[in-house]
């Protein structure tokens, strides 16, 4: 554990020093001002790996993400946000912060902790903001759990994520619903691969796949935000996560689709979320 918050420290430090380094006269320094943000979040989240439980019980999340967040007034009217959110987190998901009684299964713990960046358009109205966003990140992550009761199947399967840290990514679709200046509160919806190796060449392109794909998406919504920014706004959000949950339901048995490859063990959280801005 000390291990872990050593590396997220490090992390973080490095990431506001970058932040905090004033920009050349060749930019207007003022319009990419970022200002810290302090995020923290509770899910229930469910363990599988190809559709398969494993017999692992779900899991509660606590999550923390430090960052720096982004809100300017976009080209497309004084109302629309563009907004962005670059950030660091750690988190924890155990079967014993499981907020409900009945959870059968064996016993299971997990400590993650990587970066990622969210963006989007909302409307603003007044102090009060709407900012769907799909969020993008990386993370290493390490599970343990109870075998006690488990059959050799189950270990079998479990053993190339048991007790060691493996490389993973995630995408999320949130809300983040502005309710006064410096404080709002996102519902959000996560799928978190960890994958059971690594792959350098075939991650890569399939991650060249990925992106490819939505800088596409976000070409097209731009045309549309130009002609009708609100709605635009929406249509930004829809597409982007619809592509991404696409794209993350193939990777469900091939977690370098379309790459021949295993299946990951995969994270399906529903969170609720506050983050406060200074």
């Amino acid at each position: 554990m000390s291990k872990i918050i050593t590396i997220f420290t490090f992390l973080f430090l490095t990431a506001s020093s970058v932040f905090a380094q004033k920009n050349n006269s060749h930019f207007d320094f003022k319009k990419f001002i970022s200002k810290p943000s302090i995020e923290l979040s509770y899910g229930l989240s469910e363990l599988r790996i190809n559709g398969d439980s494993y017999n692992l019980s779900n899991a509660g999340m606590i999550e923390m993400k430090l960052g720096f967040t982004k809100q300017n007034i976009s080209k497309y009217g004084k109302n629309i946000i563009n907004y962005s959110n670059n950030y660091l987190f750690l988190r924890n998901a155990s079967s014993d912060n499981y907020s409900r009684s009945d959870n059968p299964g064996l016993s299971n713990n997990m400590w993650s902790f990587g970066f990622g960046d969210k963006k989007g358009y909302g409307v603003k109205t007044g102090n009060f903001s709407i900012l769907p966003y799909s969020s993008n990140s990386i993370d290493w992550t390490q599970l343990t759990y109870d075998q006690t009761f488990a059959t050799p199947d189950e270990v079998q399967a479990l053993a190339d994520f048991d007790g060691t840290f493996r490389f993973g990514t995630a995408t999320e679709a949130g809300i983040n619903f502005q309710i006064t200046k410096g404080f709002s509160i996102q519902p959000k919806y996560e799928i978190s691969d960890v994958y059971p190796r690594s792959l350098f060449g075939k991650q890569l392109m399939s991650s060249v796949i990925e992106y490819s794909g939505l800088f596409l998406i976000d070409g097209f919504t731009k045309q549309i935000m130009k002609n009708t920014p609100v709605a635009g706004s929406f249509v930004n959000f829809v597409l982007r996560n619809a592509y991404e949950y696409g794209f993350y339901q193939l990777r469900k048995n091939q977690m370098n689709w379309p790459f021949t490859s295993v299946a990951p063990l995969r994270y399906n959280t529903f969170k609720l979320g506050m983050t406060l801005t200074f």
